[in-house]
């Protein structure tokens, strides 16, 4: 066996290691996960997953890597990490709003142009396509990030409220919405958020949504977040 197919052997034998521990993350959390559950899904000994990763939070972070699609060009193996805080930088780097939603951060820091609702497809259409792309990352979240202070404080404050609140602003400074408190605002921008994340993440797991591809999931989600402004 050549090296460079030892080599590739073992970056598939590590990528399925994360795989296993994405799901398992994902179906128990991060407190009940251990890494005899990714064994167990891989139908290896627990000790073979020690040659991949060095802890539990090795394997969460192997996870996120997995799921946020950073997957570096080298990785030594076993893994190690010191506790969560190379995760939280991950999470950091991955979520930072200019990156994840340019569009509406832009519109919400400028003046009106034309017709405040023409800029909604635009801003529709790219928060889909971002949380379509970051889905398994989003899910693992929504799982986990609530029993880990330093996950949720990322997943809810630094991105969640990030987002709510530029939508909120967006369309407080549009005048979209008669009603002026921000509760209605924040009520009506969180509703059509949701109903974005859920053709973009949750749909596709979905066994009664089998019959909707991903372009009319697409167009769905930008006519729901059109009209919700209308």
């Amino acid at each position: 066996m050549s090296a460079l197919t030892a080599r590739r052997r073992g970056e598939d034998r590590t990528r399925d290691v994360a795989q296993a521990a994405l799901a398992a993350f994902r179906n128990r959390g991060y407190r009940l996960t251990q890494v005899a559950d990714v064994s167990e899904r891989l139908g290896v000994a627990v000790g073979t997953i020690y040659r991949t990763v060095e802890s539990k939070e090795a394997l969460f972070h192997l996870a996120v890597l997995e799921a946020a699609g950073r997957w570096p060009e080298r990785l030594d193996l076993p893994l190690k990490v010191s506790g969560l805080s190379e995760t939280v930088g991950v999470l950091r780097r991955v979520g930072e709003p200019q990156s994840l939603w340019p569009t509406l951060r832009a519109a919400a820091a400028r003046a009106a142009r034309g017709d405040a609702r023409a800029e909604a497809p635009a801003i529709a259409g790219e928060l889909y396509d971002t949380m379509a792309r970051l889905a398994p990352l989003i899910l693992l979240l929504d799982r986990c990030a609530h029993e880990v202070p330093e996950l949720a404080a990322i997943f809810d404050e630094e991105v969640r409220r990030a987002l709510t609140d530029d939508l909120t602003a967006w369309v407080r400074r549009r005048g979209l919405i008669a009603a002026s408190d921000r509760a209605t605002t924040e009520a009506v921008s969180r509703g059509a958020l949701e109903a974005i994340a859920w053709l973009a993440k949750n749909r596709p797991d979905d066994p009664t949504a089998a019959s909707i591809d991903d372009a009319h999931a697409r167009a769905a989600a930008v006519r729901i977040f059109s009209n919700a402004f209308g």
